[in-house]
């Protein structure tokens, strides 16, 4: 009896390996194998990716995956494994009130490979109705630092949203306690800043290497990763240097397509592309889901290779799963997908009215998930 799944004839594009050619791919027992075409011909089930991108299973950073627990919170495997997306990573919905659960029911009931940051508010992101208290005198550091001994593959940081919609008049208080209790928990901070009340500098500048700034090319208010001339600033430049990572986590409301523009202008792209996907954005303008926001980083002319490194092998690295997930080298898990890069005029816009053309759009086509067939759509097969 035949096992494994076989791909061929795909143009297979594998930044961690800096691959971009034809070749096939061999899943065996859930992992990426070393092809040989006897082996091949003993698969169970053979897919003709001619014309197609096959690339690792894609992995969005930055998404809201409480389901059932939250009002926030999408399915994760309907919002994944259709878009070939096999990995995500739940930016703090919960605190410590639900990360327990969130591991048990959520991470341990789906097929999706998921890790989460813990809101350093103990009630997470519950609603949208309003926002959660992130006065640092509630921070409960014994329980966080419980918590994260408790699920140490599971919890990958801190997360604490600040702005002036979240921590109005707190200023920097937040931060500095988040970043006491990360420091002391050994994981990075996630910080989410919109509509600052202080300069982005006195943020950047009290970040380590890992942290993580999300929204990086967010537009509300004063304040931005841009200075007055319209150039990425200072602290910003400086905070790479020393290890920050820049998400873009566009949301539906959390980028500025004009500030966008000027930051890969000079130079800045996002170490990151993921969703900030909620239950209210999955599927709908101006947000979809990940293919949505590769597209549309692909329309504002970052190079394809570059675009999937940004959604596999560079997400995978703060999962702490490189090797693992992110690329289709042998001895990595078995996930992969498959995409049309579909021709034709598509139109971005964000929340400002500003406007992005583009003439690609990926649309996916079947996804491998541990070595299983997880999705395929019909026209693709028949």
């Amino acid at each position: 009896m035949g096992r494994g799944i076989w791909i061929r004839n795909g143009r297979v594009m594998d930044p961690a390996r800096g691959i971009d050619r034809t070749e096939d791919i061999l899943i065996r027992d859930g992992r990426i194998v070393p092809f040989s075409p006897d082996e091949a011909g003993k698969a169970a089930e053979e897919i003709d990716a001619a014309g197609c991108l096959v690339l690792p299973g894609l992995i969005d950073f930055h998404a809201h995956l409480a389901h059932r627990m939250t009002d926030t919170g999408v399915n994760p495997d309907l919002m994944a494994l259709p878009n070939g997306i096999t990995a995500a990573v739940d930016a703090g919905s919960v605190g410590t009130a639900g990360a327990d659960a969130f591991v048990r029911n959520i991470i341990g009931g789906c097929e999706t490979t998921i890790r989460l940051f813990v809101n350093v508010s103990a009630v997470g992101v519950a609603t949208e109705q309003y926002p959660e208290n992130p006065d640092p005198a509630r921070f409960d550091e014994d329980a966080i630092l419980a918590i994260c001994g408790k699920h140490p593959d599971h919890i990958l940081g801190l997360k604490l949203r600040l702005g002036k919609g979240f921590s109005p008049g707190l200023g920097l208080k937040p931060l500095i306690r988040a970043k006491e209790i990360a420091r002391r928990a050994g994981r990075p901070l996630c910080v989410h800043l919109t509509n600052s009340e202080f300069p982005y500098a006195d943020l950047l500048d009290r970040l380590e290497g890992g942290d993580i700034l999300c929204h990086c090319f967010q537009g509300m208010g004063e304040h931005s990763i841009l200075d007055a001339n319209g150039r990425v600033g200072g602290a910003a430049r400086r905070a790479r240097a020393r290890g920050v990572i820049f998400d873009a986590a566009v949301g539906r409301i959390n980028y500025d397509l004009a500030l966008v523009r000027k930051a890969l202008a000079d130079g800045f792209p996002p170490d990151v592309l993921s969703t900030d996907v909620v239950a209210t954005s999955v599927y709908q303008r101006k947000l979809f889901h990940l293919l949505y926001v590769m597209s549309l980083f692909l329309a504002l002319g970052l190079p394809l290779m570059e675009v999937v490194r940004a959604c596999t092998a560079a997400p995978a690295a703060l999962m702490r799963l490189g090797g693992r997930i992110g690329t289709l080298a042998p001895g990595a898990e078995g996930d992969a997908a498959i995409f049309r890069l579909r021709q034709g005029p598509v139109e971005f816009r964000d929340q400002y009215g500003h406007s992005a053309a583009g003439n690609l759009l990926l649309a996916p086509l079947a996804t491998v998930k541990a070595g299983r067939t997880a999705y395929k759509r019909i026209d693709f097969e028949f």
